[in-house]
């Protein structure tokens, strides 16, 4: 369950003002965590953890990835307000899984809030979101992590998955925790494979300091 950011009611306030330490309220705040996301972020109808343990399973009978197929058309993305990173890793299930997947992906690590001064960043790229061009794409055969932009839209979340190998694909959902990653289409969403500009990744990677 998200715990709220701490209240100062106004005696407090006029307490702290007076000692001098109104620069230390912000250290009293919670650390963020896949579990109890804080971070000092403006309110939002969305209340609950930003990230899932396990990425939903594709159906594809190799990597777990979801869709190959191209997108379409250009998503029509939200605004981000409040948001975080969130890194998985895959799992070989070639031993103990039936579905057919060879690998599933499992969060490496806590969610990490992104500064409120990355947002703009972020947004940019996600405008630059677009299909691939038209042909046959040429991608290396390695298999590195996968980074989860998580970030609150109404009363849920919108997740862009990015893949740190190959041709970095992008692949989008409406619900995180539910919705495989390039199979749903709400919230601005759209179908398939999207190529993004590189700095997405890049800042991806720097908020979760790598």
């Amino acid at each position: 369950m998200r715990i709220p950011s701490h209240r100062l009611n106004a005696a407090a306030a006029l307490a702290l003002l007076a000692l001098g330490s109104a620069t230390a309220c912000g250290e009293d705040k919670p650390s963020t965590s896949a579990d109890d996301p804080s971070s000092g972020a403006s309110p939002s109808a969305y209340d609950g953890p930003p990230c899932p343990e396990r990425l939903p399973a594709g159906t594809d009978p190799g990597y777990g990835l979801g869709t190959r197929e191209a997108a379409r058309s250009r998503p029509s993305l939200p605004p981000i307000d409040e948001a975080w990173v969130c890194e998985y890793q895959s799992v070989d299930v070639r031993s103990d899984d039936d579905s057919g997947a060879s690998f599933r992906w499992d969060r490496a690590r806590q969610a990490v809030p992104v500064p409120a001064a990355q947002l703009a960043g972020l947004g940019e790229s996600l405008g630059g979101l677009a299909p691939p061009d038209d042909g046959e794409r040429m991608c290396t055969a390695d298999l590195g992590p996968r980074w989860l932009l998580s970030y609150v839209h109404g009363d849920g979340l919108i997740g862009v998955v990015v893949d740190d190998y190959g041709c970095r694909e992008v692949r989008l959902t409406d619900d995180p925790f539910e919705t495989v990653p390039g199979e749903s289409a709400g919230a601005g969403t759209v179908r398939g494979v999207l190529t993004a500009p590189a700095e997405l990744l890049v800042d991806l990677k720097a908020v979760a300091g790598q």
